[in-house]
């Protein structure tokens, strides 16, 4: 009936592993407000993946403004503009958590990786139960999640 955390990020890391491959991202993580919670590939210490992490690590308050800005609740900051050649696919779910993949065509990994995304988002509320309640804390969500799909271009 319930599976282990363990399971439950291995499970993880294999859809983060297929929706790379799915979308040809070069670099996809689940990312917290508090920072990255798992990522495919791992990083080299000064590749351009680690470099594209730090980036989302320092921008991860604005990337979690996108869904309030575009329900026109908050000013709208673009938190990509200054990272260049990417286009990403941003999915969060209940607001709490996302799944950011950096790819060459975003618009088309939307459609392409809607049912990898809805797995994953499965496997991220049986992973940690806060990501049940919305970003204010309110609603649960036991059965399915609020997802959020957002393309975002890149700047050149």
């Amino acid at each position: 009936m319930f599976e282990s955390r363990e399971r439950l990020a291995g499970d993880l890391k294999t859809l983060l592993e297929a929706l790379r491959r799915q979308t040809d991202a070069r670099y996809v993580c689940v990312l917290e407000p508090a920072g990255v919670l798992f990522e495919s590939p791992d990083p080299d210490e000064d590749g351009a993946d680690a470099a594209l992490r730090a980036f989302l690590e320092r921008t991860r308050k604005q990337v979690f403004g996108i869904p309030a800005a575009m329900a026109g609740e908050a000013p709208m900051e673009d938190a990509f503009e200054t990272w260049p050649g990417d286009e990403f696919l941003l999915a969060f779910i209940n607001g709490r958590v996302a799944v950011v993949a950096a790819c060459p065509d975003a618009e088309r990994a939307k459609e392409d990786a809607f049912d990898v995304l809805k797995l994953m988002a499965d496997r991220l509320l049986r992973y940690d139960s806060k990501y049940r309640l919305d970003e204010k804390g309110r609603g649960l969500f036991l059965g399915r999640a609020r997802l959020d799909v957002i393309a975002v271009g890149g700047t050149g």
